[in-house]
């Protein structure tokens, strides 16, 4: 199906959508051309960026609200146009030419959509300042927890069912599983395995341990729990004085974003957030704008 087939395709789905709407739903004529506006805008940005509307996917999506986040639209707008969206592609389900609702796991609420901001290197100090200075005694569990999280950019899920065994010494490696049950193997540093090793050493060994495999344990000798981790940030963090409030996934996003302005390949960034899709990688690294603004006044000849 050459281009001009595929958009006079794509067109008469949009004229189907509006007029079974019309009829079967009632809609206005106002909200039927709202409905065409917004779809012709998903369409227009989705073929050019060479996405075919039969196979495009969540991420793709996803990506598509972060661009109408980055181009200024205000979450009400964002909302109807998720909500165009969704009624859409139940539609071209309903017409068999989309085999999985696409939207299912979408909000329409994209507020939490916009891009996660990450940390400046200062505010990355800052925090491990405190943790080599704190007296708490989970000290040397919440620093090793901070290095695996902003040194090799995993997710809550993947850091807590790291077992012992994962941690690879000589080679400078940690293996962990990710969605799907997907393993992968992300290298670290040694200012990392330096901070595993001591409390593995100093304070984990001091537990009684009721579960051996497992790399962090709770003062029950217990594997950690999500909240556990997320209090432990929230516990190291909140009376400091950063720019922004941190979670778990905004280390996660910062490993990431340091990895791009450090001139790291995106493909790169790809397999080591053990992401399937390139475009769920392009979600999580946009480089905020003061230092891609910060970048063109140092790099451009005439700035």
């Amino acid at each position: 199906m050459n281009l001009l087939t595929l958009k006079n395709k794509n067109a008469e789905f949009i004229k189907e959508f509006i007029d079974s709407n019309l009829v079967e739903k009632g809609n206005s004529k106002n909200t039927a051309s709202a409905y065409k506006n917004d779809l012709m805008q998903f369409l227009s940005w989705s073929e050019n960026k060479n996405y075919n509307l039969k196979s495009i996917d969540e991420n793709q999506i996803e990506l598509y609200l972060v661009y109408l986040g980055k181009r200024g639209y205000k979450e009400a707008s964002i909302s109807r146009k998720t909500a165009c969206l969704k009624a859409f592609f139940k539609f071209l389900l309903k017409e068999s030419y989309k085999k999985n609702n696409v939207m299912k796991n979408i909000s329409r609420n994209n507020k939490s959509k916009s891009l996660p901001k990450s940390l400046s290197d200062n505010e990355v100090n800052q925090i491990f300042n405190y943790l080599e200075k704190t007296k708490d005694k989970n000290k040397l569990r919440n620093k090793a927890i901070f290095e695996i999280l902003y040194g090799c950019g995993l997710r809550v899920s993947e850091l807590i069912n790291l077992d012992i065994e994962n941690i690879n010494f000589e080679e400078s490696q940690i293996k962990c599983t990710g969605k799907g049950n997907k393993q992968r193997i992300v290298p670290t540093n040694d200012n990392c395995l330096k901070s595993i090793n001591d409390y593995i050493e100093l304070e984990r060994n001091i537990l009684k341990i009721k579960e051996p495999k497992a790399l962090f344990l709770n003062k029950n000798g217990r594997r950690v729990s999500r909240q556990t981790i997320w209090i432990a940030v929230k516990e190291c963090t909140n009376h400091l004085n950063l720019s922004i409030e941190v979670t778990p996934h905004t280390l996660r996003h910062s490993f990431a974003t340091a990895l791009l302005k450090g001139g790291a390949n995106i493909r790169e960034v790809q397999e080591l957030l053990g992401h399937s899709s390139l475009s769920a990688t392009q979600i999580y690294t946009f480089l905020d704008n003061d230092w891609i603004k910060k970048e063109y006044l140092k790099s451009h000849p005439r700035a």
